[in-house]
């Protein structure tokens, strides 16, 4: 895999990502700091875990 396919799909998964946590922020009734830390917190640990996970399971293989 190239440096361009590599960054393209980076910036593919991080606008998916953006674009779901602006629509997580949306329909929030109440928004305070804590929900939005912990929305952050949630995202930051799933988009990070799961390319490690992949590379992982692709050295089993």
């Amino acid at each position: 895999m190239s440096f361009l396919e590599l960054l393209a799909i980076s910036i593919g998964l991080g606008m998916d990502s953006f674009s779901v946590s602006i629509c997580k922020g949306l329909s929030l009734k109440k928004w305070n700091i804590k929900n939005g830390i912990k929305i952050g917190i949630y995202f930051g640990l799933f988009q990070g875990l799961m390319p490690v996970l992949g590379y992982f399971l692709r050295r089993k293989l």
